[in-house]
């Protein structure tokens, strides 16, 4: 499964990426995160280590996420070290004309059976993702 969106933000660069480095944000304008947090020490970066818990139809997910790349208000890249459906994912920021543009991509790494419910699950998370994001929009341009 790949998903990746665009939106622009009305505010600066800077702004949208230090909301979005800092996890504890991540159960605010993703509606199915339930619980995530930090578990190493020191400012975002290269190794930053952490879990998320996700509400998955229903049932919550535990997943462990390691930072990979991280370029400050430019690239955020991750991917799971522990979880049902291995991922990866990005957050790309960049300047535009009134604020930032967001690229965000999230792909899964999906085998044998699961593999065949990819175009399934690309519709229902695509949807999701899209939704998390306008939430994202509309939380920091009104605060």
């Amino acid at each position: 499964m790949n998903i990746s969106h665009d939106i622009v933000i009305s505010r600066p660069v800077k702004e949208v990426a230090a909301y979005l480095s800092d996890i504890a944000n991540d159960s605010v304008w993703q509606e199915d995160v339930l619980e995530s947090a930090v578990t190493t020490a020191g400012p975002v970066g290269k190794g930053t280590a952490g879990f998320e818990v996700r509400s998955i139809m229903g049932f919550p997910m535990r997943t462990e996420w390691i930072v990979t790349a991280y370029e400050p208000e430019k690239l955020l890249r991750f991917e799971s070290t522990a979880s049902a459906f291995p991922y990866e994912g990005s957050m790309e920021f960049s300047a535009v004309d009134g604020g930032t543009r967001l690229t965000y991509a999230f792909s899964t790494k999906t085998e044998g059976l699961a593999a065949l419910l990819d175009p399934l699950m690309e519709l229902f998370f695509g949807f999701r993702f899209r939704a998390n994001l306008d939430n994202l929009k509309r939380i920091l341009e009104t605060s």
